[in-house]
């Protein structure tokens, strides 16, 4: 079995502005840098035979500031892992999708199918993001993975395994910049334990 242990990457200025940065290949910020330390002083004393990330700034470089506490343990990119593609919505602040609240909320109530002009439904990310994880599983059967990647691939990943239909109505399952455990076995995932403390 492959255990995945799942995190956000930390914060960078468009985080902190509230603005979609969706594929938008943004550093992070001091803080960000910050939160990564921490987070690896925290995961030193856990086993991790490798790291696999996002292939976005943000992702590479906490997964890069962790890794100076595991030890310099192997780390990987995967595609998969990217955060959704928001399209033509990419660079808004939260207060201009406020301004199309009609257009957010009429997407919102597509569940998966939720898809912004020009981008990505929900339902490709978990597709492409199942498909990363199950792909790294077959040639690291017996892993403990620590993953680098996204809040909207992190919310995809955890909805659907909850059985959620990310509908508006449903609480995230998910606490913001907390750890996941995903576990493969036999060519399927699954929930472990969510919401670990970092």
């Amino acid at each position: 079995m492959t255990t995945f242990f799942c995190m956000r990457h930390g914060q960078t200025d468009w985080n902190q502005d509230k603005r979609i940065q969706g594929q938008t290949d943004t550093e992070l910020n001091d803080k960000g840098r910050e939160m990564a330390h921490q987070w690896g002083k925290s995961l030193a004393d856990n086993h991790f035979d490798c790291i696999l990330s996002s292939g976005l700034c943000r992702a590479v470089q906490t997964a890069e500031i962790i890794n100076e506490y595991l030890g310099g343990i192997p780390h990987h990119i995967a595609v998969g892992l990217q955060e959704q593609d928001w399209g033509q919505w990419t660079g808004k602040t939260a207060a201009e999708l406020g301004e199309i609240r009609n257009q957010v909320k009429k997407q919102e109530k597509r569940g998966f199918e939720f898809q912004p002009p020009n981008g990505e439904s929900r339902d490709e990310v978990l597709m492409r993001t199942c498909d990363a994880l199950l792909e790294f599983s077959e040639d690291c059967p017996e892993d403990s993975v620590l993953v680098i990647t996204h809040n909207g691939v992190l919310k995809c990943l955890t909805y659907a395994l909850s059985g959620l239909e990310f509908l508006p109505h449903e609480k995230s399952p998910i606490k913001p910049y907390h750890i996941h455990r995903i576990e493969c076995f036999e060519n399927e995932l699954a929930l472990g334990e969510i919401n670990m403390e970092l």
